[in-house]
C-alpha cells in the first residue's frame, strides 16, 4: 500500500542525513557510511506487521481497520488480519447547522446507499461511521462508512467490492 505521505517521509529521512553529515570526499563508498540507527515505532502504532495509521482522508475503498477509530487517525491493518471494520466511502453533509440530533440518521441515509458490499456478505455486515464534531462544523462536513461485521467480532478478508 503506497501512500504519498510514506514516500514523502522515505525522500525526507535521507536529506535530513545530508544536512547533518560532514562532507565527504568523492572517494567515500556506501561501504564506509555508518548504519542509520532504525526509527523509533511511535506508541500508537499497531503490533500488527504492516499496520500503518493515517489520517481518516487517506482512507481507501478496501482498508482494513484495527480497531475501530475514536479520531480521524486511523490504524490500516492487512485484511488478511482479524480486524473491526473495512472503509467503504465517504459522504459529505449538507451545508446549514451542525445537525448534533440528527447526525446518526444523516450518517445512515448517507452512508448505507453508497456501500457496496460483497453479495455473500450482505447479510453479516453492519454500517459502522463517523463524522465531524461541533467543533469541527462547517469547516468538515466528511462522513467515513465503514462495513464493520454485524456481531461486532473481529473479522478477516474484504466485504466491500
Amino acid at each position: 500500500m503506497v501512500r504519498t505521505s510514506l514516500m514523502a517521509l522515505c525522500l525526507l529521512i535521507p536529506l535530513a542525513g545530508c544536512a547533518t553529515e560532514s562532507a565527504r570526499s568523492a572517494s567515500s563508498t556506501a561501504a564506509e557510511a555508518a548504519p542509520a540507527p532504525a526509527p523509533e515505532t511511535p506508541p500508537q502504532q499497531s503490533a500488527v506487521p504492516g499496520a500503518q495509521e493515517f489520517h481518516a482522508t487517506e482512507l481507501r475503498p478496501g482498508d482494513c481497520v484495527e480497531p475501530l477509530p475514536q479520531t480521524s487517525m486511523v490504524t490500516v491493518v492487512p485484511c488478511d488480519v482479524p480486524h473491526s471494520a473495512e472503509f467503504a466511502t465517504t459522504y459529505i453533509l449538507p451545508e446549514g447547522p451542525y445537525p448534533a440530533a440528527d447526525m446518526t440518521r444523516l450518517m445512515e441515509n448517507g452512508c448505507l446507499p453508497r456501500l457496496r458490499i460483497k453479495e455473500s456478505k450482505a447479510g453479516k455486515v453492519s454500517l459502522w461511521a463517523f463524522g465531524p464534531t461541533a467543533d469541527d462544523w462547517p469547516r468538515h462536513r466528511t462522513v467515513y462508512c465503514m462495513a464493520m461485521p454485524s456481531d461486532g467480532r473481529p473479522t478477516t478478508g474484504r466485504v466491500v467490492k
